[in-house]
């Protein structure tokens, strides 16, 4: 500002020097109508400038209000920026209250943005205010009520993550039935789901879960076991289980553990001709160490008939130590204890665990060979 000013006092000196030093400095002579105008040239152009700099003074004063404003609201943003990174250093502290309290100071600015609201938010959910967090979440749809859904996602992970499950699932049904294919809800509802048991009432969404969740192995793993939960606890219900099984996308019910869910519960509703049939073809091709596991659990076709397969079983696969461990709990079953052994002693040849020689020194026991028992109790022992 100060060098506009001597530059506008330099060109006056400059004017009026040229204007009175020079003999012939020209004149300039104006007629209008019955008007006329006559002035030295040097005068004629300060007169220019006078008249440019009146116009740009008139525009400056008419402009003024709205120049103001703009300087107000850059004023405001600049504190509300700065209490908000106060709030958020505060927050980082464990200084809960106060960052709520410093953002209350501020709230009843006129279009805050939405970070304030939400820091708001999350400051008062960490004092475990009920009130204060009702409020910052009313307030915060007040404003932006059409970013409902991103701050309702917001709410859903302080929910999940301070354990409280209920009030988390019904926030994410919420944004799911405004938008279902909303791939942070879903991600967020597998979390859940590896938390606490699947809700019956959600598996509606799996579907979507798995075409829009992006799910890694890890998060697939845990939706997996989540189902797995729920259908052991349905299988005595034969019923509900079917009801609940057809909701499942193929794409999972294909999956091992939730195939032996399956067929437990066909088993415990006296389903095994059924079972073993499925069984029978499915097991060469996965080799699942779950489905040859529930072969050995069928009551139906008679031992020696499941035993017979289990042999052609595990000629085919000499090294499985799930087809030997499968031929031994059927031997026992018949009550042919030497072959037990040495299938048992087969599957621990090839994987040994502290379970399995239990299994065996209890074999020994039955065999009378006192000695061999305590000494693959001692094996299993050793293997804890």
């Amino acid at each position: 500002m100060t060098s506009k000013i001597l530059i506008f006092l330099t060109i006056i000196i400059i004017g009026l020097s040229v204007h009175y030093l020079i003999e012939d400095n020209g004149y300039v002579l104006i007629e209008f109508l019955t008007y006329s105008i006559e002035a030295s040239l040097p005068i004629f152009l300060l007169l220019l400038i006078a008249v440019y700099l009146l116009v740009r003074l008139l525009s400056l004063i008419w402009g003024s209000p709205k120049y103001l404003k703009e300087r107000l609201n850059q004023k405001r943003e600049k504190k509300v920026n700065q209490k908000t990174h106060e709030a958020m250093t505060l927050m980082s502290k464990g200084n809960f209250i106060k960052a709520e309290r410093k953002l209350r100071s501020i709230s009843s600015e006129k279009l805050l943005p939405i970070d304030t609201y939400l820091t708001g938010f999350s400051a008062a959910h960490y004092t475990k205010d009920q009130t204060l967090r009702s409020d910052w979440l009313a307030k915060s749809l007040d404003a932006y009520p059409n970013l409902e859904c991103y701050i309702n996602l917001r709410d859903a992970q302080l929910l999940v993550e301070s354990e409280q499950y209920d009030q988390a699932k019904q926030v994410l049904e919420t944004i799911l039935k405004i938008d279902p294919k909303n791939t942070s809800a879903l991600r967020l509802i597998v979390l859940l789901y590896s938390e606490i048991s699947i809700h019956d009432s959600m598996i509606q969404y799996l579907q979507a879960i798995l075409d829009h969740g992006n799910l890694n192995e890890a998060s697939k793993e845990s939706l997996i076991f989540s189902l797995q939960t729920l259908l052991n606890e349905l299988k005595d219900n034969q019923g509900l289980f079917e009801k609940t099984w057809l909701m499942i996308p193929k794409e999972l019910k294909n999956h091992p553990k939730l195939l032996a869910c399956k067929y437990q519960s066909m088993m415990n509703n006296d389903q095994h001709e059924v079972t073993e049939k499925e069984l029978r073809k499915l097991i060469p091709k996965t080799w699942n160490a779950d489905l040859i596991r529930m072969y050995g659990l069928l009551k139906s076709p008679d031992v020696l008939t499941l035993s017979k397969r289990a042999d052609l079983w595990s000629e085919q696969r000499p090294r499985d130590t799930n087809l030997w461990l499968l031929s031994s709990h059927l031997a026992k079953r018949d009550g042919l204890w030497s072959k037990a052994k040495q299938c048992m002693e087969r599957s621990i040849e090839y994987l040994p665990t502290a379970a399995k020689y239990n299994e065996l020194g209890l074999i020994f026991l039955e065999l009378g060979q006192k000695e061999d028992a305590v000494e693959a109790l001692h094996n299993a022992k050793d293997l804890i």
